[in-house]
């Protein structure tokens, strides 16, 4: 009863747009699929504006628009994810406006790096580990292109060092902290001989401890570990593929390849999404798709692709990957267009209301990935 009434309130107090989005996504699923290069191109300008947007200013990314509020503040860990994506963009198309505004980002990393050398979750005042390995990953690509960016991502690569556990874990114990170990292995290979492989491996053996039978990766939310967000399952996963791309330990590629066939098998036929939370029985825990999530899982389908050639993860790819793209909203609404929702349907528990810019970046990423295996 009262749930019901909280969701009447919740309608009627909504403002205008976020009721039209919601009536929109509760007809189902638009058929249109603009396709990859177009898609990206959309949400880059939509990257565009969460930088020049953003609560805080001054180059950072904002992490969200929320269809109540408005922009949120920067975020250190998305504004590093956003950038790395951005210089990638730059790289393949020659775009100087991608270029400038990683540069910008990283130039704001530099200017909110914490004494210690870490950097604190969007909200927080204190270094946290997986915003700092999240920011490693942007200083690292833009090491060379922007001054400070070598000197930040060390700094930031010694106090994760500093702040692991002895079980190699970092503070929650959560595994998808193999994101931050992937962060440590890039900075080991420019940095090498400062013990940046050795903390990293370290994490990894841990988490493969965290690995059921059936694949089921334990302890890896952080609001619900009975029902992870997909999103954070799809980010474990990642963090063995990339290890497995820079140290070809087998071990890393068969706990991911366990967890990309349980998502493979667990993937909506329908409209090729997922659900938004799993149980560790691999059944779906939320009527909701995460969009983080499917642009996560595509680009772990893709990766293990190339290191099994298995058509089946290219086809679970594409299919996640055409589900975002149909979710991009045709609006002449600059705060709208081309952002990616947290959930599908907007009302959805993750990121309820909210255009998530790490979705957005995550969509670039997957979608980009699907362009250079297509040639």
């Amino acid at each position: 009863m009262r749930a019901g009434l909280s969701r009447t309130w919740e309608w009627l107090t909504l403002p205008a747009p976020a009721r039209r989005l919601q009536r929109a996504d509760r007809r189902g699923l638009p058929a249109h699929d603009p396709g990859a290069e177009p898609a990206v191109n959309a949400m880059l300008a939509w990257l565009g504006r969460a930088q020049d947007r953003s609560a805080a200013g001054e180059g950072g990314f904002s992490g969200h628009f929320d269809l109540t509020t408005g922009w949120g503040a920067s975020c250190p860990g998305t504004t590093g994810l956003a950038a790395r994506t951005l210089l990638r963009a730059a790289d393949r198309w020659g775009d100087h406006s991608s270029r400038q505004r990683a540069t910008w980002g990283l130039e704001w990393l530099c200017g909110v790096q914490r004494p210690d050398g870490g950097f604190a979750a969007a909200g927080g005042d204190a270094s946290a580990p997986f915003a700092t390995g999240q920011t490693l990953l942007g200083l690292i690509a833009g090491n060379g292109a922007v001054a400070g960016a070598g000197d930040a991502a060390s700094r930031a690569a010694r106090w994760l060092v500093a702040a692991q556990n002895g079980d190699g874990s970092w503070l929650g114990e959560r595994a998808h902290d193999t994101q931050t170990a992937w962060a440590l292995l890039e900075a080991d290979a420019l940095l090498p001989d400062q013990g940046f492989g050795a903390a990293a491996l370290a994490n990894l053996r841990w988490a493969l401890g965290q690995q059921h039978r059936n694949g089921w990766l334990a302890n890896c939310c952080t609001d619900d570990a009975t029902r992870p967000l997909t999103v954070m399952i799809g980010t474990a996963i990642r963090g063995f593929l990339e290890a497995y791309r820079l140290g070809h330990v087998l071990r890393h590629l068969d706990a991911a390849v366990m967890a990309g066939w349980a998502l493979v098998a667990v993937q909506r036929r329908g409209d090729g999404s997922l659900p938004g939370r799993l149980n560790d029985q691999w059944e779906s825990a939320a009527d909701w798709s995460g969009l983080s999530g499917d642009a996560q899982a595509a680009m772990c389908w893709m990766l293990l692709f190339e290191a099994t050639k298995d058509p089946a993860f290219l086809l679970a790819a594409k299919a996640a990957n055409r589900f975002i793209r149909r979710t991009l909203p045709a609006t002449a609404d600059a705060d709208q267009s081309g952002g990616v929702r947290g959930s599908f349907p907007v009302d959805g528990d993750y990121g309820r209301f909210r255009f998530v810019t790490q979705a957005a970046v995550y969509a670039i990423d997957a979608n980009m990935m699907e362009l250079a295996l297509n040639g």
